[in-house]
């Protein structure tokens, strides 16, 4: 009780002290570069530790033994003997640890010839490290990512990912502006001493990674330290991120038109929206019909593109970006903030895209296809067992629809609109909002589905009597009422 209360006290002690060192770190930069950069060398003498405790009783050991004057300096010499063998298991199992690079399909010159000519003339320009690795990925991004060659974030082996989305929405000019911009990002890292702290941060996550990835003995002693590291990194260097975010587009604002830069962010979240939203959906309902990956969603993309692309949803899902309160827009609006950009307006597919004029043929998509499966494959063994047990589940539920209560019928409202066609869903989502609207969570979930159905006034009824009977819902079914609104007044205003 004694002890406790002495810890109550030393708490109220500190506290404001702490207070004070918070004030004065949101407040100078040059602080939290200063402190940031002291986190840095802590991790890296955690990292070194194993091979510096090597070295130091080695040293120690035959420094003793050449100069032993009796049992009690022998005995030194046996523990030091001891420590020596620990120190050296671990520091084996570091050099053993290495992070994980980048995945993706490698690009030889013979595939893209011009790829590799803009690629050595621009790192010539602004000279940057070579290049080690040129990939082709699944995702929509195009930029260039260092990673650690050891788990120290000294060396590093750098790798442009290219998205091969992406390529199908951009031309070739926006295709060398972006290159040109994330080739400019790499200098700054490597050059600046903030671009270095900010390397430095997304290394240690490459490096934590690869510890959890590997479980061992030195997993087990420097994960927590390591964790300890990377959370006061990322808060000591949060405005540092969001200003190396912003390099590229920076860049290609400063050289080139803006309308060159906004269609380029256009294309980027137009390509994001349409894998997440649209196009992997459909690809993985055949996880529905076959247990195995058989489908190819790259050789043919070009030619689905054109036909499931609209210039309507394209408009809701830039509004929705440069709108919504979600997280993974955030970065995004802080980004047109940044660069003083007020809004973003897709130009549609090009007429020749950067994919074309990259590569001499299309066979690399059929390499990129078979990466994906392998990729994919226990994900999709997954989604076909989960989808097998969800139909049973559906069917006995619909088969007692109208008797359902509380769990089993937001599992029902949940599924329906797997299961059933959109006119028969909305059906559902009104029939167990009528007959359960005492239910806060039924209620919500039924009003976002009916939002998503496009059953506006029924939608934000069902969301405001959830808030209604939960406070703890209150929020978020009011965020969504209101981000649906936005989307509708911009969409009339640019209309």
């Amino acid at each position: 009780m004694t002890q406790q209360l002495a810890l109550g006290q030393i708490s109220d002690w500190i506290k404001p002290g702490r207070k004070k060192l918070q004030r004065m770190i949101s407040r100078s930069s040059r602080l939290r570069l200063l402190l940031l950069g002291l986190t840095h060398a802590a991790g890296s003498l955690i990292m070194l530790s194993p091979p510096a405790l090597l070295a130091l009783t080695a040293s120690g050991a035959i420094h003793l033994s050449n100069h032993a004057q009796g049992p009690l300096d022998w005995f030194l010499v046996e523990v030091l003997g001891a420590l020596g063998l620990f120190s050296a298991f671990l520091t084996w199992q570091l050099y053993q640890t290495r992070p994980q690079t980048p995945g993706g399909v490698e690009i030889d010159a013979a595939q893209a010839p011009e790829l590799f000519s803009m690629l050595e003339r621009r790192a010539a320009h602004f000279r940057i490290r070579p290049i080690d690795t040129l990939l082709l990925t699944p995702g929509a991004e195009l930029e260039i990512r260092a990673t650690p060659l050891w788990p120290v974030p000294f060396l590093h082996r750098y790798t442009l990912c290219t998205g091969a989305p992406l390529l199908f929405f951009l031309t070739p000019g926006q295709f060398r502006l972006a290159l040109a911009g994330a080739v400019a990002a790499t200098a700054h890292k490597q050059r600046s001493w903030a671009g270095r702290l900010a390397r430095t941060s997304e290394d240690w996550t490459l490096i934590y990674r690869a510890l959890q990835n590997r479980p061992s003995l030195l997993s087990m002693l420097l994960l927590k330290p390591l964790d300890t590291v990377i959370r006061l990194s990322n808060y000591l260097g949060r405005e540092l991120h969001s200003d190396e975010h912003q390099i590229q587009g920076r860049w290609m604002l400063d050289n080139s038109e803006e309308k060159n830069t906004t269609d380029y962010l256009s294309n980027r979240v137009v390509t994001g929206a349409f894998l997440e939203q649209q196009y992997w959906p459909m690809i993985y309902k055949a996880a529905e019909r076959s247990p195995t990956p058989v489908v190819k969603p790259f050789a043919h993309f070009g030619l689905l593109l054109e036909k499931l692309i609209d210039t309507g949803t394209t408009r809701r899902w830039l509004l929705q970006a440069q709108i919504c309160n979600e997280t993974n827009t955030a970065d995004l609006r802080e980004l047109l903030a940044g660069l003083g950009i007020e809004h973003l307006q897709w130009s549609g597919l090009p007429a020749e895209n950067a994919f074309q004029g990259i590569f001499t043929s299309t066979a690399i998509l059929k390499s990129l296809d078979t990466y994906w499966q392998a990729c994919i494959e226990a994900e999709w063994t997954e989604r076909h067992n989960r989808f097998r047990q969800d139909r049973l589940r559906f069917e006995k539920l619909h088969a007692r629809a109208h008797q359902l209560r509380g769990k089993s019928a937001l599992r029902y409202v949940q599924l329906a609109a797997r299961f059933l066609e959109q006119e028969q869903a909305v059906a559902v989502y009104r029939n167990m909002y009528n007959a359960n609207r005492s239910d806060a969570n039924l209620c919500f979930t039924s009003g976002r589905e009916l939002l998503i159905a496009g059953c506006v006034k029924e939608g934000c009824a069902a969301l405001q009597r959830a808030s209604e009977l939960d406070g703890s819902l209150a929020n978020h079914a009011h965020a969504l009422i209101n981000e649906h609104r936005q989307v509708k007044v911009e969409e009339r205003r640019i209309a």
